[in-house]
């Protein structure tokens, strides 16, 4: 099937994806919070993702068990002092590198693989999606612990 194959093509060519995103995400503005980390934890930790993402997407892991991870990720991001938008946007750096990979290698011979990999492209963005959210819950989480509770927003002032 496509996606396995899709899958080992990410395995086996991590480390191209993590230097070329490396590259990317340290030189970005809007990713610059992860240019005051060493680069080799910048490159593992992009390495991990895209080594452990067939794991995720043939669903040997579990809902909580990726809720769980990305939540730490949140939350040690926060402690690192990454900005949530940055960590926001380095993942979604990750999953667009990934798909540009798979294009790039011209990887479909007909219409019906291409339909195939437009499946499995749609687990990626949920498996993302989720994870981007995750992160943002534990940053959040986190950022409440330490900073105190947040000030009332406009809204629930106007409303009170």
């Amino acid at each position: 099937m496509i996606s396995e194959k899709i899958v080992d093509l990410i395995k086996e060519n991590a480390d191209t994806l993590t230097n070329r995103l490396c590259k990317d995400l340290l030189s970005r503005e809007e990713t610059k919070g992860y240019r005051k980390l060493d680069k080799d934890i910048v490159y593992e930790r992009v390495y991990d993702v895209y080594s452990r993402l067939d794991n995720w997407l043939a669903g040997d892991k579990k809902k909580g068990e990726l809720k769980a991870h990305y939540r730490k990720l949140g939350m040690t991001r926060f402690h690192e002092g990454i900005p949530l938008s940055d960590v926001v946007m380095a993942l979604m750096l990750i999953k667009r590198h990934l798909w540009l990979y798979v294009q790039e290698t011209q990887f479909f011979d007909s219409s019906f693989q291409l339909m195939q990999a437009l499946e499995f492209n749609n687990r990626v963005v949920l498996f993302f999606d989720r994870a981007i959210y995750f992160t943002c819950l534990g940053y959040q989480e986190e950022e409440l612990k330490c900073l105190g509770k947040p000030k009332e927003g406009f809204m629930a002032r106007v409303f009170k």
